[in-house]
């Protein structure tokens, strides 16, 4: 048997199916083994040194959904090239293949050529994440979120160093688990925010064994609480002073934030400004940020000279409350362009913190919160934490490969009871689509109503 011959289970209740590929796969020079349900399969597996999966849904005893989540559970085979078959060729059975953490998806009758290709691809592509020993390379061409979920994915072990325009830091993860990390003085999870905020720099991984640190969290439990606070920063921006302006405490804080407490009594202790504060505690921008615009929006500190004139006219007004609107998106220079449309946030700029951005914008007589994160399935647990708390969302449509992101965008929203509409810029949709066109300022007041309104 060549050294180079890759092993490929196929999975199927059909015995002809299953002659028909074990036929073609094993011409192709494809070492085949069969299995006629998820049980079986399973068994096989744990026995058997699998390279590729292909495997039907629909079958009796444990069904090709259930086989596949069960596969991703365990370890040593979390990245096995899966392929699922299927007889539907609908969005709905292709979003719950993929949910249940299948690679690729094929319709019955299937292309032995296609099958083929598709799963060498899969297959080079596992090699080569699993050939990481080190590797480098440009934030500003992958970011952070996505090197570590790489990372979960492959259940690495070692260090990850990153170098900054604004200093050093590194991360150190074992089996999906983040142990710690540390950036100039910070130290732990404060380190770790600072570096999601990283738009450029360089990394580097050296894999290798690590110890125990203080943060001892799971990837993606580290990832959704950025996500968490980076969102709840957005809705204090307009609270949060510059870093010189001068702070004044009210009264003591009354409410069971630790950190607003920490900030709070710093404040009373002499430290005259945000910069002051930071020195003094070594918080992150983002957890220092949010204490502080908690406590300015309570009442309990006032920065400057108090409230300015015009906030507190337009509050005593009472101003209509903003609405949150989350913005889906996959090309970034898209991005810009719809947020141009948008309007010009003038005062309110746009505002990094590395998971995410957002803009508050004027448009009309209704003042809107726009927070824009990317729309592919890997950045679920980030959009679904925003949407929990937003009127609806805007996905904007690049390529038509951001159909199939779209559908599993639309379907998670549903089942949090929110609207999306799918919008394009300047360009007529496809015959049948369901897409608004974003052209002129009025194409954007009405999406926007359209969202707003189904969340009324």
């Amino acid at each position: 048997m060549a050294a180079n011959r890759k092993t490929i289970l196929i999975v199927d209740d059909d015995e002809v199916v299953l002659h028909l590929l074990a036929r073609d796969l094993g011409q192709a020079g494809f070492v085949v083994v069969k299995a006629r349900n998820g049980k079986e399969a399973l068994a096989i597996v744990s026995r058997d040194a699998i390279d590729i999966i292909v495997s039907d849904i629909s079958m009796p005893e444990m069904d090709g959904l259930a086989f596949c989540e069960r596969l991703r559970q365990r370890r040593d085979c979390a990245d096995i090239p899966f392929i699922f078959l299927t007889v539907h060729d609908g969005e709905r059975a292709k979003i719950q293949g993929l949910r249940s953490g299948a690679d690729d998806y094929l319709v019955k009758p299937v292309n032995t050529s296609d099958l083929i290709a598709r799963a060498e691809i899969l297959h080079d592509r596992i090699q080569r994440k699993r050939s990481m020993g080190t590797f480098e390379g440009n934030l500003r061409e992958v970011g952070l979120c996505e090197i570590l979920q790489l990372f979960e994915l492959t259940r690495k072990r070692g260090a990850l160093y990153l170098d900054g325009a604004g200093g050093k830091g590194t991360i150190s993860l074992a089996d999906g688990t983040l142990m710690d990390a540390a950036w100039n003085d910070l130290q732990g999870e404060d380190a770790l925010l600072e570096m999601f905020a990283l738009t450029d720099g360089t990394f580097r991984f050296q894999s290798g064994e690590v110890s125990s640190g203080t943060i001892g969290q799971s990837i993606s439990f580290m990832l959704m609480e950025a996500a968490r606070l980076t969102d709840e920063l957005a809705a204090f921006a307009d609270h949060i002073p510059a870093s010189t302006t001068p702070l004044h405490l009210k009264k003591p804080f009354e409410g069971d934030d630790a950190d607003a407490h920490r900030v709070s009594r710093a404040i009373a202790e002499g430290r005259i400004d945000l910069a002051g504060v930071q020195r003094a505690l070594r918080m992150s921008d983002v957890r220092l940020g949010l204490a502080v615009g908690k406590l300015v929006a309570g009442g309990f500190v006032v920065a400057g000279g108090g409230v300015p004139a015009a906030e507190t006219d337009r509050e005593a007004a009472g101003a209509a409350k903003s609405v949150k609107i989350l913005i889906a998106f996959t090309d970034d220079r898209m991005l810009s362009n719809c947020l141009l449309l948008l309007g010009d946030p003038g005062s309110r700029p746009t505002k990094r913190g590395g998971l995410s951005e957002s803009s508050r914008v004027a448009i009309g007589d209704r003042v809107y919160d726009f927070v824009c994160l990317r729309g592919e399935k890997r950045f679920a647990f980030m959009w679904e934490l925003v949407l929990r708390t937003s009127a609806g969302a805007l996905f904007l449509l690049t390529t038509d490969d951001d159909a199939e992101h779209a559908a599993f965008f639309a379907a998670r929203a549903a089942s949090l009871r929110k609207r999306v509409v799918r919008v394009r810029l300047g360009a007529a949709p496809h015959q049948g689509d369901e897409v608004r066109v974003l052209a002129t300022a009025k194409d954007v007041r009405e999406v926007l109503e359209t969202v707003r309104i189904s969340a009324a």
